[in-house]
């Protein structure tokens, strides 16, 4: 069996981050100024692992991935910056709960709400079964739809848990949970 991206490396967090971006937005625009060869997916790749390499945090990141993609006004925040730039469009993150301390109806129902606006996304931070960061393009009641760099499709919600549970359940964690969406022009 071949490897899969995901499978040794830990840059789960950048792929959540892009993929968000990407449902948020729609496709990546092709910028003439970038070059043949550098789309602005890929610049804003290379930013991502950038922010990394700056911050010495790199090879850490490669191999055990990392707790927080946003901390210290990380990748959430750059691939705003580039969409603003790039597609001139404002994108808006808001992190979901101030508290893990939410239940499971309770989370399900405010990325339900959120989901249900146009251009909008969910970063989320999964434990237990896997550790892993994905980003959510849709919801229903009954599973998570993904768009996700390991390939996972969807989360059933009979296999999910808040904060706790048995190690075989999707462990989510609300505070580690960030809505996207393009703001609105006044």
């Amino acid at each position: 069996m071949p490897i899969r991206q995901g499978s040794i490396d830990g840059l789960c967090g950048v792929y959540s981050v892009m993929n968000a971006t990407e449902a948020v937005i729609g496709k990546f625009h092709y910028d003439r100024k970038l070059g043949r060869k550098a789309s602005q997916r890929k610049v804003l790749f290379k930013k991502l692992i950038g922010y990394l390499a700056k911050h010495d945090m790199l090879e850490e990141a490669m191999i055990w991935g990392f707790e927080n993609i946003d901390a210290k006004g990380g990748f959430v925040d750059i691939a705003i910056k580039s969409v603003k730039k790039y597609q001139k469009r404002k994108l808006r993150k808001e992190i979901a709960f101030d508290t893990d301390d939410v239940t499971l109806d309770e989370y399900w129902e405010k990325l339900t709400e959120h989901l249900s606006q146009p251009d909008s996304a969910v970063i989320i931070c999964l434990s237990g079964r896997i550790k892993h960061w994905t980003c959510v393009r849709r919801i229903t009641p009954s599973a998570m739809i993904l768009s996700d760099s390991s390939g996972i499709r969807q989360i059933a919600r009979g296999r999910c848990a808040v904060t706790t549970g048995k190690g075989d359940l999707y462990i989510l964690w609300p505070k580690l949970t960030y809505l996207l969406s393009v703001e609105e022009k006044k």
